[in-house]
């Protein structure tokens, strides 16, 4: 049987591009928001020990009582508990992280596993460049590429090096610096080439910037859902995945294409 790499966890034989947990979280705060199932469980099974607390007229519960006659819902769980109920009892510990008491999860008259699930997963810091990833317009892959991009996560040359994977950490596309995330966005000669055409291209009249002061100028300049804000916020994504795309075809499949064919592709 063919051995599959594990991507984006860190089993397999390959380095993760990015951390499991942080792809379950939400969307406004630099992840997938893909669903944790292993807290989704936890707050499945408080819900379990919440029917047990508000003896719901349901026959499990009705039988829970009757067998487990010392059974005290919140206290001690009995010795003679299968695994399963010693699970849902165990589940107080999940109401107490988030604050609940058990007079506080008795006055509840009904329980939504997504709000539990919610509370457990916690509270994050929303990221700046959360406009540039949330609903954008362009190709999917686009997104995905600056996604990376704002994660650093892309497997550049001088990542690699750092892994002890390679030697040459010289950036494919001009030759001149080190391979970072910062020198390919904007740095690079050939890359700012092709970021300046599409300024221009937009109408905006101002240098090139670096990576991070681009991300702040997004921030600061397109806060609007107007025409010029979501071209330019298609126009980023685009070019960096085209950028990207150039440096690889450079690098395995020895061909390589002017700024400007770039750009003609791009506009």
């Amino acid at each position: 049987m063919q051995k599959v790499s594990m991507d984006w966890k860190g089993g397999g034989h390959k380095k993760a591009l990015l951390a499991w947990d942080r792809l379950c979280w939400p969307k406004t705060t630099g992840g997938l928001n893909i669903l944790d199932i292993g807290i989704w469980n936890k707050a499945a099974i408080c819900k379990l020990l919440w029917s047990l607390n508000k003896k719901k007229d349901k026959m499990w519960i009705q039988w829970a009582h009757l067998y487990y006659k010392r059974y005290t819902t919140w206290g001690e769980q009995p010795k003679q508990a299968s695994w399963v109920v010693q699970k849902i009892i165990k589940a107080k510990k999940y109401f107490e992280e988030v604050g609940y008491s058990e007079e506080k999860v008795r006055q509840m008259d009904k329980f939504s596993i997504k709000d539990m699930y919610l509370k457990l997963r916690g509270d994050f810091t929303k990221v700046s460049w959360r406009r540039m990833t949330c609903n954008n317009a362009g190709l999917p892959k686009w997104t995905f590429t600056l996604y990376r991009v704002a994660h650093r996560s892309l497997l550049t040359r001088e990542r690699l090096g750092r892994w002890g994977l390679l030697e040459d950490t010289a950036c494919a596309l001009c030759n001149s610096e080190e391979e970072t995330i910062e020198h390919l966005f904007f740095k690079c000669s050939f890359s700012a080439q092709v970021w300046t055409a599409m300024l221009e291209w937009q109408g905006i009249k101002r240098q090139v910037m670096t990576w991070g002061q681009e991300l702040e100028w997004d921030e600061r300049e397109c806060k609007g859902k107007n025409c010029k804000a979501e071209v330019y916020r298609i126009v980023l994504p685009g070019s960096i995945y085209y950028i990207w795309q150039e440096r690889n075809e450079r690098i395995f499949q020895a061909r390589q294409r002017s700024a400007e064919a770039i750009t003609r592709q791009l506009a």
